[in-house]
This record gives C-alpha cells, sequence and structure tokens, in this order.
C-alpha cells in the first residue's frame, strides 16, 4: 500500500505536507469571509471602459493613426508575441471577438492572452516535475509511467488554462446579462412610451441597472455611446450583437433595428419582447 511518503517529493517529511496544508486552507477561509463582507466595486470599472470608449471614438474620427502607448509589460509581451509570430489573421480576429465578448476591451489584451498562452505549458510542466515525484536515477522505467503522465497533464493544463479561463468568464458574463433582459425590456417600454428616444432610453436605463446588473448597463451605454458617434445607428446594435452573442441579445437588436429602418413604434415591439422573455 503507497503511504504519503511514497507520494510526497524528496525532502518533504509529512509534518510539512500537514503545515502546508493548513496554510492554504487558513489562506482560503481567510480569502472566503473577506470576499462575503467586502462588495466590489462595479461601478467604476464600468464607466473607464464607457469613457474609453468614448475616447476610442473621438481618436478614430479626430485622428485614425493616434494610439495610446501600452504600459511596459505590455510592450515587452507584444515584443514576444510578434517575435515569435503567434498571431495569425483570422486566429487573432476570433480571441479579440472573445477577448470583447468577455469584457475585456483594451486593444493590448489580445498579446497579454497570447503571451499566457505561450508560457503557461511551460508553467504547466515545471508544476508538473515538482509534484510527480520522479525518480531521476532512473526516469524512463516503467514504474515512472504514472509520474511521466502527471508532469504532461500538467503541461496540457497548462496550455488549455488560457482559454478555459476566457470561455468561463465570458459564460460568466453572459449569464448575468441574461438575467437582466426581462428588466431592461420593462424599463425601455416606460422609456420609449414616455416618449425618449433610443439613445437617451438606453442611457436612462444604464443609469438604473448600474448598480443591480452592472454588466448589461456597461452594454447599454457603450451602445448609447456608439449611436451618438457612429453615421449609421444600427451599426451600434449590431455593435451589441457581436459583443453579447445569445440569442435573446441578437433577437432584440433586430426587433430593435427594424423599428428604427421602419419606424414602427419602439414601446410596441418592445411589449412583445418583455412578454415573450417573461
Amino acid at each position: 500500500m503507497v503511504g504519503l511518503t511514497d507520494i510526497l517529493p524528496a525532502g518533504m517529511s509529512p509534518d510539512d505536507f500537514y503545515i502546508m496544508l493548513a496554510a492554504f486552507a487558513t489562506f482560503f477561509v481567510v480569502w472566503a469571509v473577506g470576499a462575503a463582507f467586502v462588495k466590489p466595486d462595479t461601478l467604476t470599472p464600468r464607466l473607464e471602459a464607457i469613457q474609453q470608449r468614448r475616447e476610442e471614438l473621438k481618436a478614430e474620427y479626430r485622428n485614425p493613426q493616434k494610439r495610446s502607448r501600452p504600459e511596459k509589460h505590455v510592450n515587452q509581451m507584444r515584443s514576444v508575441v510578434e517575435r515569435l509570430k503567434m498571431l495569425q489573421e483570422t486566429k487573432t480576429d476570433d480571441i479579440e471577438r472573445a477577448l470583447v465578448q468577455a469584457g475585456n476591451r483594451n486593444k493590448d489584451a489580445i498579446y497579454v492572452f497570447m503571451f499566457a498562452q505561450m508560457v503557461m505549458p511551460f508553467i504547466g510542466l515545471g508544476l508538473g516535475l515538482m509534484l510527480s515525484n520522479l525518480n531521476w536515477d532512473n526516469p524512463f522505467s516503467a514504474d515512472e509511467a504514472s509520474s511521466w503522465l502527471v508532469v504532461f497533464g500538467a503541461a496540457y493544463a497548462g496550455a488549455k488554462l488560457p482559454h478555459l479561463w476566457l470561455r468561463n468568464k465570458r459564460d460568466k458574463r453572459y449569464s448575468m446579462i441574461q438575467k437582466a433582459l426581462s428588466d431592461m425590456l420593462d424599463l425601455m417600454m416606460i422609456c420609449a412610451e414616455a416618449g425618449l428616444s433610443l439613445g437617451a432610453s438606453l442611457d436612462r436605463v444604464a443609469r438604473e441597472l448600474g448598480e443591480t446588473y452592472p454588466e448589461m448597463a456597461e452594454e447599454l451605454s457603450l451602445t448609447s455611446v456608439e449611436m451618438g458617434f457612429l453615421p449609421d445607428r444600427n451599426t451600434a446594435l449590431t455593435h451589441l450583437a457581436e459583443r453579447v452573442d445569445i440569442q435573446e441579445v441578437r433577437g432584440i437588436v433586430n426587433v430593435l433595428a427594424q423599428t428604427e429602418k421602419y419606424g414602427t413604434p419602439i414601446a410596441q415591439a418592445l411589449r412583445v419582447l418583455s412578454k415573450e422573455f417573461r
């Protein structure tokens, strides 16, 4: 029967293992208690994203070639990614779209993601070597097959971790947006019946939902900002459907685009959508 001492790395005693395990448990308990009592600031990042998008649109019209300077560590990641020619046009578009859908709108986020995708397999490989307890006197014997499985499994997990993180973050964001759709449509219907335009309705609803559903409020605010700068209002609605690529939002965007095109009452269309969603 395999004991604890047989699977621990060389030089680590069972007492050391239990102390390390207790330290990790204490850290996660303190972190969980702190997270329960400390309310995260969701308003500031949302306002910063809206302001950033507003400045980007202004810069595109004033000077299309102007671009803000990234931070030093991002420059280093960019140089490594570009030197290794890791960015391919089709692959880059897909990753950028996924980053925006997950709420990462920084233009340099793709370089950080690609850099993480490059280094995470090596980090996983290093962790696997530390945890596998390989016998380096005879590393390629049949008895070490399970250890090598741990090593390569950790490397594979490291390679997949950036994509799993991105997908998980996007799915969580979509889930929060879906929860806000019914309330958003009700408020939009009230604003439309009160005589507000589509852009003014988006701004008003975004302010009302800012504390409860910050993800939905951010998307509505960004759409309103784009409506004020882009020559075609339907382009802003199309961007909303691309950022939030779920069936319900695409349906709302199609209805709003048709009302803009044919001049039909927005309140009536929103009332029908609200009933369907509920």
